[in-house]
């Protein structure tokens, strides 16, 4: 019964959710005939700017495409001096669904957010102890004790947490680049 219901619930809430997710509001910066600048916060990056360019670079009705990850803003310049609404209209609606396509190649907001919190901690524990301790190396000291610990009550947890203290510390020695 609980299932059922919470079947109904999302496929009556899920479009919604969708449309949620996939809505962007584009703004048109600015208008002259035969030229449009749309900007959108959802467009501030590299990946969805070089796809918005590379896509409309290939619809005939555009001569000119360029699109700037700081601003956010996609200028178009067209053949034509003037479109019709159903032109402007399928227009933005490609910018929309362009960058939509992009969201599953980026990198979500909550993990750069997590990444950088992560490298803060970490600065700042090297600084205060000299370049003594980082995250890694505490976080190894945390695992191998843990897993000492726990070994009589849990010997297979207690294995994977000294295995992951082992991952930790040979791959820091190995070039790998930090968060």
């Amino acid at each position: 019964m609980y299932n059922t219901l919470m079947g109904i619930g999302l496929s009556l809430a899920g479009p919604k959710m969708l449309s949620k997710i996939q809505d962007q509001k584009v703004h048109v910066v600015h208008a002259l005939p035969g030229r449009v600048r749309l900007k959108c916060s959802r467009w501030k990056n590299e990946k969805t700017a070089s796809n918005l360019e590379s896509v409309f670079k290939q619809i005939p009705l555009v001569s000119k495409a360029e699109a700037s990850p700081i601003t956010g803003s996609l200028l178009l310049e067209f053949k034509l001096q003037s479109l019709t609404q159903e032109q402007f209209d399928q227009i933005v609606q490609q910018a929309v669904h362009t960058s939509v396509a992009t969201y599953p190649e980026l990198e979500s907001d909550l993990m750069v957010i997590l990444k950088n919190i992560i490298n803060t901690i970490d600065n700042t524990m090297r600084r205060q102890s000299g370049g003594r301790v980082d995250i890694d190396a505490l976080l190894s000291v945390v695992l191998i004790v843990s897993g000492i610990l726990m070994m009589p009550s849990n010997p297979a947890f207690s294995s994977s947490l000294l295995y992951w203290a082992y991952t930790i510390i040979t791959n820091k020695g190995s070039g790998r680049t930090d968060i």
